[in-house]
């Protein structure tokens, strides 16, 4: 069940890619949020931080399966450090910007939080 869940998302991939295989872990990454996309019970939010801001940049490959997702009702929420940090602050599209304050306290009330 994933109604009411975090999904944290640090990096864009999925999974542990070996070097030069790292387009399949992002691949595997757009399959595993269109898959969320495709079920009645979403979760409630999906927090990107670190190098997991860069899904919600205007040329992330995973923007559409994002997109969809917020259209849907789930809540995408960007750390600001982390998207100033990568300089991505102007290219965010999809979702928020957050603060760590709102990541915590999104996981703090959740009664699952799942890291990919």
């Amino acid at each position: 069940m994933l109604a009411g869940t975090v999904v944290l998302v640090t990096r864009l991939g999925f999974g542990t890619t070996a070097p030069g295989d790292e387009g399949f872990g992002v691949e595997m990454l757009d399959k595993f949020l269109h898959t969320l996309e495709s079920r009645q019970d979403r979760p409630a939010a999906i927090c990107c931080y670190t190098e997991g801001v860069r899904a919600m940049a205007d040329d992330s490959p995973v923007l559409l399966s994002l997109t969809m997702l917020e259209a849907s009702g789930v809540e995408i929420v960007a750390c600001g450090s982390c998207l100033e940090y990568y300089g991505l602050t102007d290219r965010l599209a999809v979702g928020r910007l957050g603060a760590m304050t709102d990541i915590v306290e999104l996981m703090a009330s959740a009664p699952k939080v799942i890291t990919i």
